[in-house]
């Protein structure tokens, strides 16, 4: 099967944290999320996976959805969320879905453009939001003592 209509990402597999579960359909952005423990991360357009059909049916749905293009709403989320994945790994930061979809949507109310999340603004942005997470976290673990 060949990867259509979404971005394939590798990152180092250490920042892939092993979960019981790894596909991940984000239904608010119908798109897909694929965490692969070997550093491969696929964002695309969620594909609806019929059981038990004919594997020349399958061929006949894939020829006529080939045909049909991906919207541009779903489009600009994939590039979102991909664009999240980067940030967060040249940050080093452990992938979680969580994580992914908090820094995709850091971007939306803010006038920072798709392309511009990869700017050093967003990075710096995006470091002190989790520096904020987790020294909350801290305090509410001493506080718990």
């Amino acid at each position: 099967m060949q990867l259509q209509r979404g971005q394939l990402l590798t990152v180092p597999a250490y920042l892939v944290k092993q979960w019981n579960q790894h596909f991940h359909h984000l239904k608010q952005y119908n798109v897909d999320l694929i965490l692969g423990c070997n550093g491969f991360i696929w964002v695309g357009e969620h594909v609806v996976v019929a059981e038990n059909t004919d594997v020349k049916e399958d061929q006949q749905k894939l020829a006529m959805e080939a045909d049909n293009f991906t919207p541009i709403e779903t489009r600009r989320h994939i590039c979102r969320l991909a664009n999240a994945v980067r940030v967060l790994s040249a940050l080093g930061f452990t992938l979680t879905v969580e994580l992914i979809i908090e820094t995709a949507e850091a971007s939306l109310p803010s006038t920072v453009e798709i392309n511009g999340m990869l700017g050093a603004e967003f990075y710096v942005q995006t470091a002190e939001r989790k520096a904020k997470r987790r020294a909350d976290s801290l305090r509410k673990m001493n506080g718990a003592r």
